[in-house]
């Protein structure tokens, strides 16, 4: 077996040891909020229009997360509207963006 350096060999986790004089580490507590919360909040200050709010919201998480957050909220509203209007949630999302609905399709037998 291969020698190994007293420095090395304390670097190897096997090696590593907690010292018996050191108090084990209390629970943290959860750190963090719900990006869900966070991103209803954000939305929520956004279309009230107060931007403070909006980053306070935005600054609880990570972009990331509150890019997932909001699109997952954007997809349950868009669901939720479209069974109240009894559309299908491209029309609804059309109408909401103020978008026109695509113009059908010519076939070729129509002229």
């Amino acid at each position: 077996m291969a020698f190994i350096p007293e420095r090395l060999r304390r670097l190897l986790p096997s090696d590593r040891r907690a010292p018996e004089a050191a108090a084990p580490a209390p629970p943290r507590p959860r750190q963090g909020h719900n990006l869900f919360e966070a991103a209803a909040e954000y939305i929520t200050a956004c279309a009230e229009d107060d931007p403070a709010r909006a980053e306070e919201a935005a600054s609880r998480v990570s972009p990331g997360m509150l890019s997932f957050g909001v699109n997952e909220l954007a997809c349950r509203a868009l669901i939720a509207l479209a069974r109240e209007r009894n559309q299908p949630p491209s029309a609804v999302a059309r109408s909401l963006l103020g978008l026109r609905d695509p113009s059908p399709t010519r076939q070729a037998g129509d002229a």
